[in-house]
């Protein structure tokens, strides 16, 4: 088998296609949702930044549910209940009005889908041999960021910040691609990604749960590591770059999709050499060389400030395509680390305590770019974001002593690559 492509099993082809789905869909949206908020339905700059926040509050408290359900359950009806979830909260955000309504649909979007992240990874780890996780893991985000390249390539002349109904099209458009996902998920065979029953014994032990997890000091010192490169790393796609783009730099809304552009391109052109890169060098270092290139593409991003016209474009639209550069390293890699830590019948919750990363950081990050952007305080948000991402490169680096070779990624007659 070459490197960086992995024989798929015909059921992670067919899940991949209802991923390629959804994914063109949220491209449709993804550049624009503090822009429709803020500047077309005129929810003020802080009280989007606290909402986004919120959103973080109510996954934090839903996740360790989510994980348990997978747990009990197995992925695929969590699966589809977070997509059924998706379809009706994406299409109601096409007929919000007022900060009441936008508080509503984003609380039922959350609650809703605590567990698909989480179980769509547990589902492929289960569907996959171990050794080639990491090769789908990056095939799967790289088919998603195509797909989200696409949508927000489309979106850029679609949308018109003058014309609402601009905004509610792709709206609906992204609640229909959840949609085709959920017909896809559902004609996979009943308990696909499912935990195999084991028959009971006399001598078994106390059923393994959260207290398992949460006595794991490796598996949290990646999550702790986790929530300050997501906090200040892709915390602030949405809310910050947003702001600071159009707010700060002053680009043209519409240019937001080239830069998101930018980026899915990036990653999907550089997806598969990154891949190779990896291959039996350690994670750990490859995670730390993640957080190094988005301290870069935030510097980068952040002196758009300076410029005007073009040249302000051309920065935020360089910035954002380094910034998945580094991607291509965190998607294979930061899910094989937990996956390789869990045991088989705490996969679920492995990976939503993982999943929690996202949470916790959309408690921090956007209401931190929020306030701060907000209130004039641009320069100080720079230097968060710059500084909180080159603190966790150097906290990867020592992630790898409580590692194993095998946990790190360095197999066999592969350890002189980690060096």
């Amino acid at each position: 088998m070459r490197p960086g492509h992995p024989a798929l099993d015909p059921l992670v082809r067919r899940l991949f296609v209802g991923v390629a789905c959804s994914a063109l869909g949220s491209g449709l949206t993804m550049p624009f949702l503090y822009v429709y908020l803020a500047e077309v339905r005129g929810i003020s700059t802080t009280t989007v930044g606290l909402l986004f926040a919120w959103m973080g509050l109510l996954g934090f408290a839903g996740s360790p549910v989510g994980g348990s359900l997978i747990d009990r359950f197995g992925p695929r009806p969590v699966i589809i209940t977070g997509l059924s979830a998706e379809a009706v909260g994406v299409a109601s955000i096409a007929f919000v009005h007022d900060a009441w309504h936008a508080w509503v649909v984003a609380s039922f979007i959350t609650l809703g889908t605590v567990g698909l992240y989480p179980a769509t990874t547990a589902m492929l780890t289960r569907l996959v041999p171990e050794d080639h996780r990491q090769k789908v893991y990056g095939f799967q985000f790289m088919l998603m960021n195509a797909g989200l390249g696409v949508g927000g390539l489309v979106s850029s002349l679609l949308v018109h910040l003058g014309d609402p109904s601009s905004f509610q099209r792709l709206y609906l458009l992204d609640a229909a691609s959840y949609l085709a996902y959920i017909a896809v998920v559902l004609s996979l065979p009943r308990g696909t990604g499912a935990l195999a029953r084991r028959a009971p014994t006399s001598d078994e032990g106390p059923r393994p749960g959260w207290g398992t997890v949460l006595r794991d000091r490796t598996l949290l010192r990646v999550v702790l590591t986790s929530v300050v490169v997501v906090t200040f790393g892709y915390a602030q796609f949405e809310t910050g770059f947003a702001a600071y783009s159009v707010g700060v730099a002053g680009i043209p809304a519409n240019t937001l999709g080239w830069a998101f552009g930018a980026n899915t391109t990036a990653i999907v052109l550089a997806q598969l050499f990154a891949l190779r890169l990896i291959e039996g060098r350690s994670r750990s270092r490859m995670l730390a060389l993640c957080a190094a290139v988005w301290c870069v593409s935030w510097a980068v991003i952040a002196s758009s400030d300076a410029v005007s016209g073009g040249l302000a474009v051309l920065l935020v639209v360089v910035g954002l395509g380094m910034f998945g550069l580094g991607e291509t390293l965190w998607a294979p890699v930061a899910p094989a680390v937990v996956n390789d830590l869990a045991a088989e019948e705490l996969r679920g919750r492995y990976n939503a305590l993982q999943g929690m990363t996202w949470t916790v950081s959309m408690i921090i990050g956007p209401a931190l770019a929020g306030l701060l952007i907000g209130n004039g305080l641009v320069h100080v948000w720079v230097a968060c974001t710059v500084g909180g991402t080159a603190l966790a490169s150097v906290l990867f680096l020592g992630l790898r002593r409580h590692l194993t070779p095998l946990q790190d990624g360095r197999r066999p007659g592969q350890v002189e690559l980690a060096a």
